[in-house]
């Protein structure tokens, strides 16, 4: 009996500890149940606005290395977003791509469907997740109902290529009762160039992305930044780092060398909670909230413990210092990156670190077919078995292929634009429902032979899967 009894008040002096480092939202009834399901339920009537831009650009990801990002709002990352527990989020999507890419956005705090059920009939999902072609803008409201830090990405196919090109960001959902302190907002992310440059700008290799063979792995898109930018605390001054890894594939096992973290919260809720862990596993698409105390001036550095990628630009320093400033007092709704979050971002002078951007290579854009729907008119006629197409500049170089009818034939394709992976897809119609062949991505500078197998005479339509909207034409078999 009394071993049940001194089990019972080791079980209450925890819960009061949790309870007093961590209250319970406004309106629980407290106790371990409310902190197990620390969320709101409704909203709180704040309206926050966020706007973002998908943008390509050119970001300087080490030194030397200029890298031609897919951003939100001209940075990859992109901006730190902070709302608070309850808040409805009205979000805006721009697609400003000047390569003809289709967009998207994944939030993961929100609870939002990532396509509506389709009607009879329909062909095209749709829903607050699904792509926003070029020019288009998707709005659409969320309640953040979670505390925590959490990372946003576009998800358009292949999602792989978009989140390694740069497409990511943290946001915070802040909990109202979270005590101020000095904080850091740190994103971890792989990069995948491919082997030379292309006008002195580097591609990114979606061969690399698959083989999981990154160059760079770098805390808020610049390899080995705060070992020259250190963050700064001062002595035995509490301090939290909000950390997302974005990944796309690699885990980042968050360590800083020479100390311990006083309380590690799992996704940044602090319903989940753990005291005096040394390193910390954040897989990729997750994050982690670290409450850290140093008694002791010095250097510490941060890393990621998995060190056949440490090397690769995944190290920091925590400059704890008794001169340092005062922590900041209030943080920005959108933060700037670059800064761990504690600046507000602005359009972007520089590409990360201090490092001067190159403007984006002009690239341009031959004309696009518009597809010739079955039945209609074939603007072209075979001339062979042998088929050949070249892809430059994110363009086919024609807008109508033609093949026999009822023979197998060949299509030579010439993928011309280094580091960027299209492919020759022929679907019966621009739907792209159903596909009458499919070929396998390269990526350029390379050539490829597809062979297809015979088609009955019809007008069918074509494309690359990777860049379907301005990547199109008509096949015409006859």
């Amino acid at each position: 009996m009394r071993k049940i009894f001194a089990i019972g008040v080791l079980f209450l002096a925890f819960a009061l500890i949790v309870g007093l480092t961590w209250h319970s939202p406004a309106g629980s009834d407290g106790g371990a149940a409310a902190a197990v399901a620390y969320k709101v339920d409704a909203a709180n009537g704040t309206t926050v606005n966020i706007n973002l831009t998908a943008e390509e650009t050119v970001q300087e990801i080490a030194p030397g290395i200029k890298y031609h990002v897919w951003t939100f709002n001209g940075t990859a990352p992109g901006p730190v977003i902070r709302v608070h527990l309850g808040d409805t989020v009205h979000f805006t999507l721009t697609n400003g791509s000047s390569i003809g890419m289709q967009h998207s956005i994944d939030f993961h705090p929100a609870m939002t469907p990532w396509a509506n059920l389709p009607t009879a009939g329909q062909t095209t999902l749709e829903g607050n997740y699904q792509p926003v072609n070029p020019g288009e803008t998707k709005t659409f409201d969320w309640v953040a109902m979670y505390p925590g830090v959490f990372m946003y990405h576009c998800g358009v196919p292949p999602v792989l290529q978009h989140i390694s090109n740069g497409m990511y960001g943290a946001i915070i959902v802040e909990p109202d009762n979270l005590p101020a302190e000095r904080e850091y907002v740190l994103v971890s992310s792989e990069f995948y160039p491919g082997a030379h440059p292309v006008h002195g700008v580097y591609e990114g290799d979606l061969n690399r992305m698959l083989a999981v063979d990154p160059q760079y792995v770098v805390f808020n898109g610049v390899a080995d930044q705060y070992k020259t930018t250190p963050l700064v605390v001062q002595p035995n001054e509490p301090f939290r780092l909000w950390v997302v890894n974005a990944g796309p594939t690699l885990t980042n096992a968050f360590h800083v060398i020479g100390t311990m973290f006083n309380q590690t919260h799992d996704t940044g809720n602090p319903a989940n909670t753990e005291y005096g862990l040394q390193t910390y596993s954040i897989p990729p698409g997750s994050g982690a909230m670290f409450e850290l105390q140093i008694p002791d001036a010095g250097l510490y550095p941060f890393v990621t413990h998995a060190f056949a990628y440490t090397g690769l630009g995944a190290v920091g320093l925590i400059k704890v210092d008794p001169a340092a400033p005062a922590a900041p007092s209030s943080y920005p709704v959108m933060g700037d990156p670059f800064t761990a979050g504690v600046t507000a971002a602005t359009p972007p002078t520089s590409g990360g670190g201090g490092a001067t951007p190159t403007p984006t290579p002009t690239m341009t854009m031959s004309p696009t077919a518009t597809p010739t729907s079955s039945g209609a008119a074939a603007p072209c006629t075979p001339s062979g078995s042998a088929l050949k197409i070249s892809a430059s500049n994110v363009a086919f170089d024609t807008s109508c292929l033609a093949a026999p009818a009822g023979a197998p034939f060949t299509i030579a394709f010439d993928n011309q634009d280094a580091g960027i992976p299209h492919n020759i897809s022929i679907y019966t119609d621009s739907s792209a429902s159903k596909a009458l062949f499919t070929g396998a991505l390269v990526t350029g500078p390379k050539k490829m032979v597809y062979k297809v197998g015979a088609l009955k005479a019809g007008t069918y339509y074509f494309r690359c899967d990777v860049h379907p909207t301005t990547m199109n034409g008509t096949f015409v078999v006859q």
